[in-house]
């Protein structure tokens, strides 16, 4: 699944919500400004990567990098995500 800048915001904000945490807890254990997190849940902030990645370790969130599906090749990916799917349960 391809996440655009918009995606990765409303998961982080959902994700916070989800846990009960304010964005100054968040900001605090993440070594940033809650002024940061709340310009970043408005849209009107983009964060490093070393930021982005920390906010995500507070929430739990992972980080998946990998090459991108060739044309043609949506049944290897669906393949990759169910076993990938399977595995985890």
């Amino acid at each position: 699944m391809q996440m655009n800048e918009q995606d990765i915001v409303l998961t982080i904000k959902r994700r916070r919500k989800e846990l009960g945490v304010s964005q100054y807890t968040l900001a605090k254990d993440a070594g940033i400004s809650r002024e940061m997190i709340a310009k970043f849940e408005l849209g009107k902030h983009s964060p490093g990567f070393n930021k982005l990645y920390q906010i995500c370790k507070v929430l739990g969130l992972e980080i998946i990098i990998r090459p991108e599906a060739k044309k043609g090749s949506d049944s290897n990916e669906k393949e990759d995500d169910l076993a990938a799917a399977e595995h985890s349960t």
